[in-house]
């Protein structure tokens, strides 16, 4: 991961154009750090997180997390996730994504986990589980439906349907969608108009905000239900069907009712 400073803004780019930035468990570990010491420094105003080249986030590394098709490692990477999407939603600072292209599975799961979303006019966005055999586990559907309302999120989630930039600014899914190349430097002004606001204002009303989200006890419900779906698909035959059509470049043949 590449991190760029200028003035109260960092960038971070997750820096891994051979496989279209897909997440391995290193990239978790990186932006872990980065949030870690994202909460430490007072002088930090927001944050713009990109991927490198005309992608964003192009979903989980299968190479790497294709290999371990258990229920030990479906906890492993749906905590991992979860602690990267919720460490964003509890920095003190605004997270804003810039997509210079697709956000896919994971990808736009870590999308709706940020503050705010700019979508270059190429970007695409879409929610590919169904077609891998998995489900979300990173708890970003509360938002996500909160955001798009019940139906969006039904067709995004169970038809996989892919959204250009302007569908997706329709919709709610992003929040502006910047000329072919500006999506980075759309999020870098947004972070300046942020810097202008009170840094204590700013951090309660970005508290405000995600308590806006929480519904206590059901959600935490909710969250269990979720990453036990996960753990279940990830360990199914399906899913290994999935994986093993994807890199062979055919059609999933379905083997479980």
């Amino acid at each position: 991961m590449r991190i760029e400073r200028r003035g109260a803004t960092e960038i971070w780019t997750i820096h891994r154009p051979e496989v279209r930035n897909a997440l391995d468990f290193a990239t978790f570990d990186a932006l872990g750090a980065a949030i870690a010491r994202a909460r430490r420094d007072r002088g930090l105003r927001a944050v713009v997180l990109t991927g490198a080249g005309k992608t964003f986030v192009s979903g989980g590394d299968l190479r790497e997390l294709g290999a371990g098709l258990t229920r030990g490692h479906a906890a492993r990477l749906a905590q991992a996730g979860r602690r990267l999407c919720d460490g964003l939603a509890a920095l003190p600072i605004p997270v804003i994504a810039a997509l210079p292209g697709p956000a896919i599975g994971g990808g736009a799961e870590l999308a709706v986990a940020c503050d705010l979303r700019v979508a270059d006019t190429g970007a695409r966005l879409s929610f590919k589980h169904a077609r891998m055999a998995v489900t979300t586990a990173w708890g970003t559907l509360p938002k996500l439906v909160g955001m798009v309302g019940l139906g969006s999120a039904s067709r995004l989630l169970l038809a996989g349907h892919e959204l250009d930039a302007h569908e997706a600014l329709r919709v709610g899914l992003v929040d502006a969608v910047a000329e072919a190349g500006g999506a980075v430097e759309t999020a870098v002004a947004w972070a300046s108009d942020v810097a202008k606001g009170s840094p204590g204002a700013v951090e309660g009303l970005k508290a405000l905000l995600q308590g806006a989200l929480d519904v206590g006890a059901a959600r935490r419900s909710q969250r269990a239900r979720e990453r036990a779906r996960f753990i279940d698909a990830w360990a199914s035959e399906d899913h290994r069907e999935a994986v093993d059509s994807f890199f062979a470049g055919r059609a999933s043949v379905w083997r479980e009712r």
